[in-house]
């Protein structure tokens, strides 16, 4: 396990992450503007792992996208480590839903590419990507291509691709959300494991409250959008390391279940009846 030292920030009190009334509005076709999310304020500090829920459409998406600098907010600001972002985020690697392999490059070269797109010599990429493709057990298929791999597996690479480069923060777009369930809990597992030894700040976006939960050290509740905003967040004092397999029958875990539905019910309900309002104009 690699031990990790608190940054100057962190020895500072400096969050990796902070929004301080960040607001995203977008204009639509009709001329109209709709805002995604408003006034959000938000400290995540140095090695935390915080998972993002909320109905769908509440812009958990656009605060992530935000953060990983791919767009600005309209008003309010993000900072990272103490200092405005201003364009893309160096400092962050971003997992989608969706994987960005390329089908023409084998499972090796795909992960090297991020390396070798920051001036890594080719051999010490190579070493590198496949110290982590052993990692999460990938070594034997390094000369594949992503097509000749189960889903589960593309995962796999997709972290390690990520990991590789060593990332402060790593941004996470419900990356398990497309995977059936066992696999699902083995990839949640890989990635604590990895998480564990490395103690990035992850900031990780779900529908799946269960989910948020066995991973998380805090959950953020967005409310219904639009104009989306913070309205709760939840410690989660389930001691590490956590078997993913068994925590969900823990007494604990589902009395924090219900602590956090309460509150999320209320959102998900209105979520559902302003999109009925929608449907009957």
């Amino acid at each position: 396990m690699t031990v990790t030292t608190p940054s100057a920030a962190a020895r500072e009190g400096v969050p990796a992450i902070r929004l301080r009334g960040a607001t995203r509005t977008f204009a639509a076709a009709s001329g109209s503007r709709y805002t995604a999310v408003q006034d959000v304020t938000l400290d995540i500090d140095e090695g935390r792992f915080v998972a993002v829920v909320g109905p769908s459409g509440c812009g958990k998406s656009t605060i992530l996208n935000m953060v990983a600098g791919l767009m600005e907010p309209t008003s309010g600001t993000v900072e990272i480590y103490g200092e405005r972002l201003q364009g893309i985020n160096p400092r962050a690697g971003y997992i989608f839903q969706q994987d960005a392999l390329l089908p023409w490059k084998t499972v090796i070269e795909n992960v090297m590419l991020g390396l070798i797109l920051r001036g890594v010599p080719r051999k010490e990429a190579r070493a590198q990507g496949m110290a982590w493709l052993e990692r999460v057990g990938l070594a034997p298929f390094a000369d594949r291509f992503p097509y000749q791999l189960s889903g589960g597996m593309r995962k796999r690479v997709t972290i390690a691709q990520h990991w590789v480069t060593d990332p402060d923060i790593l941004l996470m777009d419900e990356p398990f959300s497309a995977l059936d369930v066992q696999t699902r809990q083995m990839m949640e597992a890989e990635l604590l494991a990895i998480w564990s030894g490395s103690r990035k700040t992850v900031m990780f976006v779900t529908h799946d409250l269960e989910e948020a939960i066995a991973l998380a050290d805090e959950v953020v509740v967005m409310s219904a959008g639009p104009a989306s905003r913070v309205v709760g967040r939840y410690t989660v004092d389930l001691p590490r390391p956590r078997n993913l397999m068994d925590i969900r029958m823990e007494p604990h875990f589902m009395e924090l279940y219900g602590e956090i539905w309460s509150r999320l019910r209320e959102e998900v309900l209105k979520s559902h009846e302003r999109s009925r309002a929608l449907g009957r104009q």
